[in-house]
Formats: structure tokens, C-alpha cells, sequence
């Protein structure tokens, strides 16, 4: 099994199968020794168990489990497959991929953007436009009908982030121990720990997952990140640790807590510990620990630049601006004191003597005239 399969994916010494039929997941877990036609006829009769139906050869359905398997390295797999199931119930998995309309397509855009984020609905509709792309193949003909349809507005984004004493009280919060089967010993939980890194590091959640002990250096405070492919994509880099962010990885590395782990499990852990420091849970998101660590740079270095090559973005990359957003009130604050000052600064020193300008003449001098004192008149009076 070389290749990544549709719903069979490697998992704790073991097969993980997964397939969903009619918005529902059913899973299974296989010894490693189980062979593959074993595993696809279990998903087969899933499939028929539950009453859905499969696709048929040639389908709309059937070519979005063909583009899946073709990016299937896609970091954003799971995500792509989920809105290209949503296409397929809205636009039907049976039919021709060829006759789907830019109008059908407009309309479920429209029909989704009542009930769901503009974010969330341009990114469908980037999955379909993908999936057309490949599908069609570079030096195609096929016109993509998916170019044709609008676009939800983008919202501007809003500046996110918490202070620092806020984040510490939240995650302090979070419980120390997992929760386990009676009559279990206690586990120490890694979520805790994890997201004291991120908040002292800056890392995405997936990012932090790829990191492994070799990457670590303990003794020059530094951590090596892969080569990210989000986006445009960007080199290795190798960035420096804060106190605070070392000690963080310390506790990581001691806790051996490398590896893949399920961000929304963390996300929810993370909003628990929020309640549980007074923080409404609706307006804080995992992504918030990211967002406060760059604002924070930018608080103290008021350079972007910085800001983007901690942040793992390409140079001059038009996202840095947005997590440089918690802190711009302050950064504008301290400039325009700043330029107060050296304002201040000029107008005294234009307010010293200025020098005689030199023109060539001799300036004239003054002859200062001494009073006579009244003794002095008597005397002359008397001559």
C-alpha cells in the first residue's frame, strides 16, 4: 500500500478506514496485516448498510474521489475533502462533471451565504475551482465554470489576540492530568503543554506537529521548522526561542509530546481553560495564541519584517499585516509621540544663537560714550 488510498489511512500501528455516507463518518480500526481488498469491502458495505449510494463510473462524485487521490499530500486534505462533499450533495454526485453550470454554481454560492461566513463559502467555492483546474488538466479547452461565478466578498479581518497575563490564566486553567478509564493511572496532559508552546512560539498547530526531537536544540534555544507548502510556501528556517518559549519546548520534549494530535480536541481544551479564567468562549479560538505572540513582536520590534520571518510567511507577504493588527494602536501611538519629541527637539535648537552671516564687511563698531560723573562737571566749571 504505497500510495494514500481514499479513506485508508495509516493510525496507531494499524489501518484507520473511514467513509461517509449521507453527511455520516463510520470508522474502523485493522491490524497492520489486513489486506486491502479486505479494507475497501468494508467500506463497500458501509456504504450499503447505511443506504447510500456509490458513485458511478465517470461521475461528478467518482472524479472528486479521483482529484483526492491525486492530492492527497494536500496539508489541507481533510478540509478539501469535506467541501468537495458538500459540492457534490448540492450539485448532485451522478451527473457528468461537464454539465455543471456557472448559474447552478451561483446558486448554491448564494443559497450558502445565508447560513454560512463569506470565508467559509469563498473557500468552497476554491476546492470546486481546484478541483475544475485539475481535473481539466493545464492545456485543456474545458472552460471552468467555476471562474465565471462571484465571489463572496472577503470581510476585512479583525485584529485578534490576547494580552499575555489573559493567555497565562487561560491556559493555567487547562487541567494537568487526561481524563482516563476508571481504575486507569493518571496521564499528564499534552494539550496544556502544547499550547503553552504555541503561545510562546508563534507555530501553526500544524506546523508544531511536524516538529521532531532532532529539531530541537535545547543548548542554542532554537527549533528548525520544515519547509511549509501554505501558500506560495517557504523555506526551512531555523528560529530562535524566548526564555519563555525554550521553557515551553523543554516541558514539550521532557512530556515527549511530538507527533500528530487532533487540533480541534485542543481548540476545545483551550476554550475550557478561557471560561475558566472569565473569558467568553465564542470570541477566543485556538489560532488567538498565534495571533497574540506576532502582535506581540510587533509591539516590540514595530517591524514587520520581523513579524513575517517569525511567522514562517513569505517576504512581503500582504498576511503579516494581520497579525501585526492587535498592536498597531500602540505602535501608531508610540510614533506619533516619537515624532512629538524630535519635533520638540528641533525647535529648540533653532531657538539658540544664530550665527553672523559672513558678508564681506566690516560690521561697525560702537563707541561706547562714559558718563561724567557730577564731581567731574564741578571741576571743569571751576577751571
Amino acid at each position: 500500500m504505497g500510495r494514500k488510498l481514499t479513506g485508508i489511512r495509516r493510525r496507531r500501528g494499524g489501518w484507520r478506514v473511514e467513509v461517509r455516507v449521507r453527511g455520516k463518518l463510520h470508522s474502523k480500526q485493522f491490524p497492520l496485516t489486513t489486506p486491502l481488498r479486505e479494507l475497501q469491502d468494508w467500506r463497500d458495505e458501509q456504504v450499503e448498510r447505511h443506504g447510500g449510494e456509490r458513485a458511478t463510473v465517470g461521475s461528478f462524485g467518482a472524479e472528486i474521489a479521483t482529484y483526492l487521490e491525486r492530492v492527497a499530500a494536500m496539508p489541507t486534505y481533510a478540509q478539501r475533502q469535506a467541501h468537495l462533499e458538500c459540492w457534490a450533495q448540492a450539485l448532485g454526485r451522478d451527473r457528468p462533471r461537464r454539465t455543471i453550470t456557472t448559474e447552478e454554481i451561483d446558486v448554491v454560492l448564494q443559497d450558502w451565504l445565508e447560513t454560512l461566513a463569506p470565508g467559509t463559502v469563498r473557500k468552497r467555492r476554491t476546492a470546486l475551482q481546484s478541483f475544475f483546474a485539475k481535473m481539466n488538466g493545464k492545456k485543456s479547452r474545458l472552460v471552468n465554470p467555476v471562474k465565471g461565478s462571484d465571489s463572496p466578498r472577503e470581510p476585512k479581518p479583525e485584529a485578534r489576540g490576547l494580552d499575555y497575563l489573559t493567555l497565562e490564566r487561560a491556559i493555567a486553567a487547562m487541567p494537568d492530568q487526561r481524563d482516563t478509564k476508571k481504575g486507569l493511572p493518571s496521564r499528564v496532559s499534552l494539550s496544556k503543554i502544547r499550547a503553552r508552546v504555541l503561545a510562546y512560539t508563534g507555530l501553526p498547530p500544524g506546523l508544531l506537529q511536524q516538529v521532531r526531537p532532532s529539531d530541537l536544540s535545547l543548548t542554542a534555544g532554537t527549533v528548525r521548522i520544515v519547509p511549509r507548502r501554505k501558500g506560495s510556501g517557504v523555506e526551512a528556517r531555523t528560529i530562535p526561542l524566548t526564555p519563555d518559549g525554550l521553557a515551553a519546548f523543554k516541558a514539550f520534549h521532557a512530556a515527549h509530546a511530538y507527533g500528530r494530535f487532533a487540533i480541534p480536541a485542543l481548540n476545545r481544551s483551550f476554550k475550557r481553560g478561557c471560561v475558566k479564567a472569565g473569558l467568553d468562549p465564542t470570541t477566543v479560538r485556538l489560532y488567538d495564541l498565534r495571533h497574540s505572540f506576532l502582535s506581540q513582536v510587533y509591539r516590540v520590534t514595530r517591524d514587520l519584517a520581523t513579524v513575517g520571518r517569525l511567522g514562517l510567511h513569505t517576504e512581503g507577504s500582504k498576511v503579516t499585516a494581520r497579525y501585526a493588527q492587535g498592536a498597531n494602536l500602540e505602535v501608531d501611538v508610540a510614533a506619533t509621540a516619537a515624532f512629538s519629541t524630535a519635533l520638540a527637539e528641533q525647535r529648540r535648537l533653532s531657538l539658540k544663537a544664530v550665527p553672523v552671516q559672513e558678508t564681506g564687511e566690516k560690521s561697525p563698531v560702537k563707541v561706547s560714550r562714559r558718563r561724567k560723573s557730577p564731581r567731574h562737571a564741578r571741576l571743569r566749571a571751576v577751571q
